[in-house]
């Protein structure tokens, strides 16, 4: 066979959603009716018996199995009966299979399979060796499509405390060289593979060089919020931080935090509660959170408020912006506003933007606020993929907040 054969093989194999038809010449459009054959097997359901395997690009990961609740799926696979871990060097999930692969539409639910179509499948084999093993991407279906969100550097897969943390490490990041590590936390009912996919904070750790990425999961897969002042939720954040100084060479003065919606809030508690573990924090569409009292001078913070977002709303909308500013300029001795205002981008679905600066005054840390607008009610994280025809990105202003405060003397 040549390429465009089996590349027409691999489109005949899998649904329409997966691949598109190429065209054959006749003998492969048998083979491939050959191969259909041995592949249906007789039963109620006309699902194929095997599963497709979709392996992360974590490299080097811990073989620790993972709690009951922890799943290295996307939002889209994840069903808990149908997940398996195995202890490899790389984390896999194994996907059921009726999620990737279904026997074309039109073919026979149920038929035994015919001796010459078992035969077939050793023909596949050593058409896909002769060709080289660059072809075997042309016969396996299309991964799900965070997987295809790829970066030259590596992302592994570690346990702590029972729980999944997945670091990112840029291609460049040369060892022995101190890194800074930002930690972004997802929101309610989201996951640390839902947060990759929306902040793109991997992009910017990859074009920066200088940090790495971590995401690390809520205590309940899937959960409503993070445990704030938990003991065992305090504990996770010191131990996430001891693993990330002792294996990938941040300095303990260089961990930053950012979270989106409930994982922001966590983020602006972690400030006040944590200071001796993060240097600094951003949160991204998240205010004050509920029945917290803060005692702490805090540390410098960003804040990150679309004020046409409709979940904001229903927890105070204005109100809670304003509450949430007063709350981190509780310790400046002068109670003044802000010491610049600086327009930004408006291209898009952004009808105003502009960034807010406090600098340090007196005990009170510097307080910096992306406040901006949407045409259109959202929720989501800013940025050109989230937030159609913007130049705006808040992962890049984050980094870039947290990178001034490594200059700046604590």
């Amino acid at each position: 066979f040549c390429r465009s054969d089996l590349k027409a093989v691999a489109s005949s194999l899998v649904p329409r959603k997966h691949a598109q038809s190429q065209p054959m010449a006749p003998f492969v459009q048998t083979f491939v009716d050959i191969v259909r054959n041995a592949r249906v097997q007789e039963g109620e359901r006309s699902t194929l018996e095997r599963s497709t395997t979709v392996t992360s690009t974590a490299s080097t990961a811990s073989t620790a199995s993972p709690g009951p609740l922890a799943s290295p799926c996307p939002s889209d696979f994840s069903t808990p009966s149908s997940v398996t871990w195995t202890s490899s060097t790389a984390s896999e999930c194994m996907l059921p299979t009726e999620d990737l692969v279904r026997p074309h539409r039109g073919f026979p639910a149920a038929r035994r399979p015919s001796v010459q179509g078992l035969a077939a499948w050793p023909l596949l084999v050593l058409a896909v060796v002769a060709c080289g093993g660059w072809c075997m991407h042309e016969l396996l279906p299309t991964a799900p499509k965070w997987s295809l969100r790829q970066h030259p550097g590596t992302r592994r897969r570690h346990v702590v405390d029972g729980r999944d943390v997945w670091v990112y490490l840029p291609s460049k990041a040369r060892a022995g060289t101190p890194l800074s590590a930002v930690m972004v936390l997802h929101g309610s009912l989201d996951t640390a593979m839902g947060i990759i996919n929306a902040s793109a904070m991997e992009h910017v750790a990859e074009a920066d060089s200088n940090f790495i990425a971590v995401f690390p999961e809520m205590a309940q897969y899937k959960g409503m919020s993070w445990g704030y002042g938990n003991a065992s939720e305090v504990k996770f954040f010191r131990d996430v931080s001891n693993l990330l100084t002792r294996q990938y060479y941040v300095g303990r003065d260089q961990v930053f935090a950012v979270g989106h919606s409930s994982g922001g809030s966590m983020a602006l508690f972690l400030q006040n509660h944590l200071p001796d573990v993060f240097r600094g924090v951003a949160s991204v569409e998240a205010g004050l959170p509920a029945n917290q009292v803060w005692t702490g001078n805090g540390r410098p913070t960003m804040v990150v408020w679309n004020h046409n977002d409709p979940v904001l709303a229903e927890y105070g909308g204005e109100q809670l912006y304003n509450d949430t500013l007063s709350m981190l300029r509780r310790r400046d001795p002068t109670g003044a506003g802000p010491s610049s205002v600086e327009p930004l981008s408006t291209s898009g679905g952004v009808v105003n933007a502009e960034l807010l600066t406090w600098p340090a005054r007196g005990s009170n840390p510097s307080t910096s606020v992306v406040s901006w607008k949407s045409s259109a009610p959202t929720h989501s994280w800013l940025n050109p993929t989230n937030i159609k025809g913007t130049t705006l990105d808040a992962s890049k202003m984050v980094w870039q907040f947290f990178k001034n405060i490594l200059v700046t003397p604590s």
